[in-house]
């Protein structure tokens, strides 16, 4: 009797075990899933709402701007996440890389926060085209331009193999006031690998340059350590 009752005992006990891992299972998937979902809702909107409020004050005209809120997903790919002319794009990685991406009927410039989490931003038309500032953080706008010569005069976005690209980056406040801070700048291959990478000081604006010795489109982002704040520029090589 007591052998028998201690073979029932160790029975429900391996039941048990294995319904709570069965559990288990079950529920880390489930997170997984609801997580996973919820980042592709992030970006998706982020996104869409970047995109309309840039249409919005561009139809309303110069000076014109608009306040938005938006939560940014975890997991985001840097080197394929840029807000530059009349392109919006989002890459994260959360299992399987997604891209979200948009165009805007005028051309937008400004920062993108790399923290998940919700965020203020606010989108002011000028007469260069609509500029996405970060609304409560001290530096609001990392701004990332290219030019075709070392005057810095013209702005460029399309180059040949071979040519230097010269590039600025500004960093602003909310009412366009410069600002100083340390910035990590890296320069991205088409194909997303990194050329260079520096820290480097700034003190209102940084020039430097680069010479393109590939077909495609670079990408340029600075990014604020502090705040992991990025303002990015496209270089399109033919």
């Amino acid at each position: 009797m007591k052998s028998q009752s201690a073979i029932e005992f160790m029975s429900v006990i391996m039941i048990g075990l294995v319904l709570i891992a069965v559990a288990s299972y079950f529920g880390v998937d489930y997170i997984t899933s609801y997580f996973g979902d919820m980042n592709i809702i992030n970006a998706k909107q982020t996104v869409d709402t970047i995109v309309s409020s840039t249409n919005l004050v561009y139809a309303q005209g110069v000076d014109a701007q608009t306040q938005i809120f938006v939560t940014i997903p975890s997991g985001i790919v840097r080197s394929k996440t840029y807000v530059y002319g009349d392109e919006i794009h989002i890459r994260f990685k959360n299992g399987n890389i997604k891209d979200f991406y948009k165009n805007t009927r005028v051309d937008v410039f400004g920062s993108l926060p790399l923290n998940p989490g919700k965020v203020s931003l606010k989108i002011r038309m000028t007469e260069d085209g609509a500029f996405l500032f970060i609304a409560d953080h001290d530096i609001s706008l990392v701004y990332v331009r290219t030019f075709n010569t070392s005057s810095h005069t013209d702005y460029v976005d399309n180059f040949s193999v071979g040519d230097t690209a010269y590039f600025g980056v500004a960093l602003m406040d909310i009412n366009n006031n410069y600002k100083n801070s340390v910035v990590n700048l890296i320069i991205y291959r088409p194909n997303g690998t990194i050329l260079a990478e520096e820290n480097v000081t700034v003190n209102g604006i940084f020039y430097s340059d680069f010479v393109v010795d590939e077909v495609g489109t670079w990408l340029i982002s600075a990014m604020i350590p502090e705040t992991k704040v990025i303002g990015t520029a496209l270089v399109k090589v033919s």
